[in-house]
């Protein structure tokens, strides 16, 4: 499990390390591409996506499969070359590489977000809820700051922090 997640983050080096449906994930612009979990005789390799493994199937024909998983032998690893098709499968569906959000109308917008160094997905969801500063924050509790789409453990620190260090502080 350990050499997969090496060889998943060689491949997206960008790929911000999370929890997700109680597995070890890994985040892309605010998507899940790749989770992995160990079992007492594999590893068990998700796409986070029921459209990725039957893409593959003479890639995968010697390993045991579902809808949205690949149970990996722990003495048969899934190849680099074949993990990263997999990732680029997963992320080629992600909303922003489908076109389903044009990234371009948020350049504008989410210049103070970027000035603090925040990651292109939780400044999205941050311009989508209209949050353009930090005291746009004082309407907002901090729970359902908490759940603003893609703000992570990383960017909700670095806000949180930035917050004190101006004496902002949240709803209630």
């Amino acid at each position: 499990m350990l050499a997969m997640r090496k060889t998943i983050l060689s491949i997206v080096p960008e790929a911000e390390e999370v929890v997700s449906y109680g597995m070890p994930a890994f985040k892309v612009d605010g998507n899940i591409v790749a989770g992995i979990l160990h079992a007492k005789n594999h590893v068990g390799y998700y796409p986070f996506s029921g459209s990725i493994v039957k893409l593959f199937p003479q890639e995968l024909k010697n390993y045991s499969t579902t809808k949205s998983a690949i149970h990996v032998p722990v003495d048969k690893p899934l190849s680099k070359t074949l993990l990263k098709k997999l990732i680029r499968a997963r992320i080629s569906e992600c909303p922003i590489k489908t076109g389903q959000i044009d990234i371009s109308k948020y350049s504008k917008l989410d210049q103070y977000w970027k000035s603090i160094g925040v990651a292109a997905p939780a400044r999205r969801g941050l311009v989508d809820n209209k949050l353009f500063t930090l005291t746009d924050l004082r309407k907002w509790t901090r729970k359902d700051f908490m759940h603003i789409h893609a703000m992570g453990p990383k960017a909700s620190q670095l806000i949180i922090k930035e917050m004190r260090r101006k004496k902002i502080t949240f709803k209630g």
